[in-house]
């Protein structure tokens, strides 16, 4: 089910029923080359995933930004040309083994900045710093070198937790349909009787949503 994140009520956008042997990947491949070719009305700013959706082409092949959960797979840190670290989730490990602090996204160079994470303006309480600079260590990532790892918005952001929040968006609707509207209480063999059914209770939520918004002025 595509859904609308941003939405106030939940709402469902696009169903597909998949097989359940095709993986979540392949699904949103066809669901969302099918949503984008059959409805133009509207643009999709970001998109919601989570960590099963976790793969570089995935990253590569959108065109919105991706809000997509880490799979974690790897156990230790990722070497770079400098005393810098890169931990499996992305973030810049300084020489004493700190994690970085995410300090904004330069849009010009599409690179993310990291700051030490001792120093606080002209303050720095490193025992050994590894710089001389009264702002501190700063190290940058860039987007193109793996858009996995880091992605526009940084994970250890406000931002992207924030955001991220709005994925649960899905399960609610989802909900809605499956107990509170007895999607499965159907029993159909049919594919297109199931098909008939989740759009009937789609729009029964579309009502429900135009109800709640108006109710004052329409009582």
């Amino acid at each position: 089910m595509l859904n609308a994140a941003s939405s106030q009520h939940d709402l469902p956008h696009y169903p597909r029923l998949q097989p359940a042997s095709r993986h979540d990947v392949v699904s949103l491949v066809l669901s969302s080359m099918e949503f984008t070719q059959r409805f133009t009305l509207g643009t999709v700013d970001k998109i919601l995933l989570d960590a099963a959706h976790d793969a570089e082409a995935i990253y590569e092949w959108l065109d919105n930004e991706p809000f997509i959960d880490l799979n974690v797979q790897a156990k230790k840190n990722a070497s770079t040309d400098s005393d810098i670290q890169i931990s499996p989730a992305g973030v810049p490990i300084c020489p004493i083994g700190k994690e970085m602090k995410p300090n904004g996204y330069d849009n010009t160079q599409n690179r993310q900045k990291w700051r030490c994470p001792l120093a606080c303006g002209a303050t720095n309480s490193c025992e050994k710093p590894c710089s001389t600079a009264k702002y501190g260590r700063t190290h940058h990532t860039f987007k193109a070198d793996n858009p996995r790892l880091f992605p526009k918005t940084s994970r250890q952001s406000e931002t992207w937790k924030l955001t991220y929040k709005r994925r649960t968006s899905v399960e609610r609707s989802n909900k809605r349909e499956k107990i509170d509207y007895k999607l499965e209480a159907g029993r159909h063999r049919s594919t297109k009787m199931w098909y008939i059914r989740i759009y009937g209770i789609m729009m029964c939520q579309h009502i429900d949503a135009w109800y709640a918004s108006r109710k004052d002025e329409l009582v």
